[in-house]
């Protein structure tokens, strides 16, 4: 009997020992996560949830991964495209992003993405439903559009026929929502982007369009509702990412 209870007290003081271990692998991990920092070009504060492809595995959080290319950074917009970061706010938990199709000071230019559609975690609006950046249209017509709603490309994109038997193309934009009755007959819609502080009076032409686009486009950032902060989870529990396996 004597033996039998020094044993059962050994595998008490194992499974205490194991799980004060495993807590303290739990606070390590979760302090790690949320603290790292790294940099690419003019970005200098990408830290949790942001991570860089390349930081080490226990650094912010995988969904949330950034990439840096020729000190550029990038991020791949579920359902939409790859774009370069201008900015990160993190208290008001944005991103200012930036078509890489688009170039400075070449107006001809043009997106590259098509930004409607966005999934978890990105949105156009901020927490009170507010729209944060203005979309941006580019239509393509068949024939000439007299409307008010319609901003002409010319001369920055070139729609001339390129063979007699082409049919010459009109382009346009079109800023803010999209809504039935808004596109013409014979028109489509080729692409579409985002700009912040969409004025018509103060962006009358395609090219102060273009230049505004440059500036880039904002979107809110969902962060991760975590139960388990820095770790990896299964059947509802949390696990360190030190333990084998992870």
């Amino acid at each position: 009997m004597g033996s039998r209870s020094l044993a059962l007290s050994r595998w008490v003081l194992i499974v205490a020992f194991l799980v004060v271990g495993l807590a303290g692998e739990t606070c390590n991990a979760k302090d790690e996560s949320t603290k790292c920092t790294s940099s690419c070009g003019n970005i200098h504060n990408i830290s949790y949830p942001f991570r860089l492809k390349h930081d080490p595995k226990h650094c912010g959080n995988v969904k949330y991964t950034l990439f840096c290319e020729n000190d550029n950074t990038l991020v791949d917009v579920p359902s939409s495209g790859r774009y370069y970061v201008q900015a990160i706010n993190y208290h008001n938990q944005t991103v200012r992003l930036v078509d890489p199709g688009l170039q400075s000071n070449n107006c001809s230019s043009m997106p590259r993405n098509f930004l409607p559609g966005l999934r978890f975690p990105y949105s156009i609006v901020n927490t009170r439903g507010s729209p944060l950046s203005t979309p941006i249209f580019y239509i393509m017509c068949s024939n000439p559009v007299n409307s008010s709603l319609y901003v002409e490309t010319a001369p920055c994109l070139n729609t001339s026929a390129t063979s007699l038997v082409q049919q010459k193309t009109y382009s346009y934009v079109k800023a803010g929502a999209m809504v039935v009755g808004d596109l013409n007959r014979g028109c489509s819609v080729e692409y579409a982007s985002a700009l912040l502080n969409y004025s018509k009076d103060y962006m009358p032409s395609y090219k102060s369009i273009h230049s505004a686009l440059m500036y880039g486009f904002e979107l809110r950032v969902y962060w991760p509702y975590e139960k388990c902060p820095g770790q990896w989870t299964s059947n509802s529990k949390c696990f360190p990412r030190t333990i084998l396996g992870t």
